[in-house]
């Protein structure tokens, strides 16, 4: 009885994952077929955060937008960093482009005790320099690869008269890397975007734009200056305050920005660290999401790992193993979905799809395990610094991010002039 009960369970679970593909899907195809495009778009503060090294490939990508309105580039870093001396590169050769300097979160807690994500902080400061004629504000992470077309496909829907439209989003995907470990995280990623439709969703902080005047409104400045909620999350941050506001989000699944790691290997440490992260972030920030996921992936793990140990003694309960097959359908159908969505990058889809089903069940029983360890973190490691969920604690031994001698003089010369 036992074994057909977990065989419920976990069943149950992964249909209740596969409806949720199928709205995302559903989304898509509606979105599809909107074809209107405003005739007047409205000015933008593109920021970009840095933290390491720059990829020159991303940053001409996102200098060289086709955008038809007025709009400008603010690359936020630190001094120590090793983005600073390149960036200022690209600021000297393009009249749209400027570099301001944010603060180490790690001496402004040692310094002054005021408590802050390195990520907040940055949006914090670099705001603090938009003009006032600015009338949406564009964030994308420095490890985001935008299409020629992202910033006008993210802004477009607020020329609507939607005035609770608060915010526009996208997800990444992932080029998946060679290795069993590189294809669970990029099926991984490519699972969240179902998470940015319907009531439970969320902004995500690499690629999304809110309206200026919205976020001096919601309480989304205070929350990224460490006096609420949880210091270490820009985007759940943000969207708590959204919700709190009454404001909508908007994903918009044609706006493609693409992160390409096609060389890397990922190591299982580099991703279990990875998901981890992001869960321990659902954690501290939004329980609501977090118990949402332990609904569904959190019961399903538990269901199967019962289901194996019980099932020498019922057999029955191995029909608990249809819900990683169920889960395998789901991301196939995600990519279908999106790469009717791009069919210009089919290097990226066959890529994925192979990830697929190379690794599709592995991801929903890595999140089971995450989503009930994250409860027992107190501590989280990210861009080289050390949080707690109200402080920030230290630098980590990682130094990757600080600059060195080699590329503190390293010049941009190949970089296109205006």
């Amino acid at each position: 009885m036992m074994g057909l009960v977990l065989a419920i369970m976990a069943n149950l679970a992964g249909i209740a994952g596969l409806f949720t593909t199928w709205l995302h899907h559903r989304y898509v195809k509606q979105w599809q077929s909107k074809t209107d495009h405003p005739s007047d778009y409205p000015r933008v503060a593109v920021i970009a955060p840095h933290r390491g090294p720059i990829i020159e490939e991303y940053i001409d990508a996102l200098i060289t937008q086709e955008y038809a309105g007025q709009w400008e580039i603010i690359f936020v870093t630190t001094r120590e960093d090793a983005s600073y001396h390149q960036l200022q590169c690209y600021a000297k050769n393009h009249a749209h482009v400027r570099v301001v300097l944010a603060d180490d979160v790690v001496q402004l807690a040692q310094e002054r005790d005021v408590h802050r994500g390195q990520k907040g902080h940055n949006l914090v400061t670099a705001l603090s320099t938009v003009s006032p004629e600015a009338d949406v504000i564009a964030i994308i992470d420095s490890d985001v690869l935008p299409s020629r077309d992202w910033l006008r496909t993210l802004v477009e829907p607020f020329s609507g008269a939607d005035a609770k439209l608060g915010a526009t989003t996208f997800a990444r995907l992932y080029m998946p890397g060679p290795g069993l470990a590189s294809c669970t995280q990029a099926v991984w990623v490519l699972g969240s975007d179902a998470f940015l439709v319907g009531p439970w969703g969320y902004v995500w902080g690499g690629s999304f734009a809110i309206r200026k005047e919205i976020l001096e409104q919601t309480d989304a400045l205070d929350r990224w200056k460490g006096l609420l909620g949880s210091i270490s999350s820009d985007d759940l941050n943000l969207s708590v305050a959204l919700r709190r506001g009454r404001y909508r989000r908007c994903y918009v699944p044609g706006c493609k920005a693409v992160r390409r790691p096609p060389h890397k290997r990922e190591t299982w440490a580099e991703v279990l660290r990875f998901t981890n992260r992001q869960l321990l972030h659902t954690w501290w920030a939004r329980k609501d999401l977090w118990l949402a996921a332990f609904l569904s992936h959190g019961v399903k793990s538990l269901a199967i790992l019962g289901s194996l140990c019980i099932a020498w003694l019922q057999p029955v309960a191995l029909l608990a193993l249809i819900a990683p097959i169920m889960d395998t359908a789901g991301f196939l159908l995600t990519v279908y979905t999106l790469r009717s969505l791009n069919p210009s990058d089919p290097q990226l889809f066959r890529s994925l799809r192979k990830a697929v089903l190379l690794a599709g069940p592995l991801p929903g029983l890595l999140a089971g395990v995450n989503l009930i360890t994250a409860v027992t973190k107190i501590r989280m490691r990210w861009g080289g610094v050390e949080y707690k969920r109200r402080a920030v604690v230290g630098y980590t031994r990682d130094d990757s991010w600080r600059a060195t001698k080699n590329n503190q003089e390293q010049t941009v010369e190949a970089v296109p002039t205006d």
